[in-house]
């Protein structure tokens, strides 16, 4: 069974393989876990939790992996941390420093290619997460006189914004493919719990029509940004909770169109692990 057949089938039948099912329910159960545990802890509780936690969710998506393969994995991966809101975009940028630390310790002692494989892409969405924070940051100082556009820029290259995120697509483009690059960075940045939101003004409306175009992404990818900005306005206008939970349903919809659609062209090493 190909890619995107395998990840639709598992998505639409979920008591499809008792196996992955049951994997994808321990990796949310271990990401709520850790978010209800973090924010009670210092940070020397914060980094004996999150060694032991992280340890776990990479062990579990390693075994995922090995049933639907690399790129299934990621993309169910995704999907569950959107219904279930339990992402490691929404813990606090220290206790994401405290993931990487413990991600590049972990690269060095497994001799597992696909583990190996499953936390180079963990590492890199750890960096894009840093990056899309830092700019969300900037963004919501614009028209700050404290902080000027030139300023801002400063901050950016300071930061190696550009190398960064550049290099951390070309690691995990080679192994997934960039459709599926795509899908994993858009979705860890709509998951941060500290990024800037679109207003509901008329500029702000012709940002989110012309950004999603402007990507040069394929019609999936670019729909559901342009449903994700509308989203992120909807909340920041304070919409009441029946209507934001209808319109993550839609995302939802949206966001498996636009992983099956990058299931569908992945390159060979994106099957790794698969049974």
């Amino acid at each position: 069974m190909r890619a995107r057949e395998s990840f639709l089938a598992q998505v639409r039948t979920p008591d499809l393989d008792s196996d992955v099912q049951s994997l994808r329910g321990a990796l949310t159960t271990l990401k709520k876990e850790a978010l209800g545990q973090v924010d009670s802890l210092d940070e020397e509780g914060k980094r004996l939790v999150m060694t032991s936690l992280y340890d776990q969710m990479i062990h579990t998506t390693v075994q995922l992996a090995g049933h639907v393969g690399l790129g299934v994995a990621m993309a169910l991966s995704v999907l569950d941390e959107h219904n279930s809101g339990a992402s490691l975009s929404a813990f606090d940028r220290e206790a994401r420093e405290q993931m990487n630390e413990i991600a590049t310790e972990m690269t060095k002692k497994h001799s597992s290619r696909l583990a190996k494989m499953v936390m180079r892409i963990e590492a890199q969405r750890l960096v894009w997460r840093h990056s899309h924070e830092f700019m969300s940051w900037l963004a919501f100082r614009r028209g700050d006189e404290r902080y000027p556009p030139t300023d801002r820029l400063e901050r950016l290259d300071a930061f190696g914004v550009q190398s960064r995120l550049l290099e951390a697509r070309a690691v995990v483009m080679e192994l997934v493919g960039s459709r599926l690059c795509a899908a994993l960075e858009s979705a860890d940045r709509f998951n941060l719990t500290n990024r800037w939101r679109l207003a509901d003004s008329p500029e702000h409306a012709l940002e989110r029509y012309v950004w999603p175009l402007l990507s040069y992404q394929p019609a999936p990818a670019v729909k559901i940004e342009r449903a994700r900005w509308e989203y992120d306005t909807l909340a920041e206008a304070a919409a009441a909770e029946e209507r934001l939970e209808g319109e993550r349903a839609k995302l939802a919809g949206l966001l498996e169109a636009q992983l099956g659609d990058a299931l569908s062209e992945i390159p060979e090493t994106a099957y790794a692990g698969s049974f």
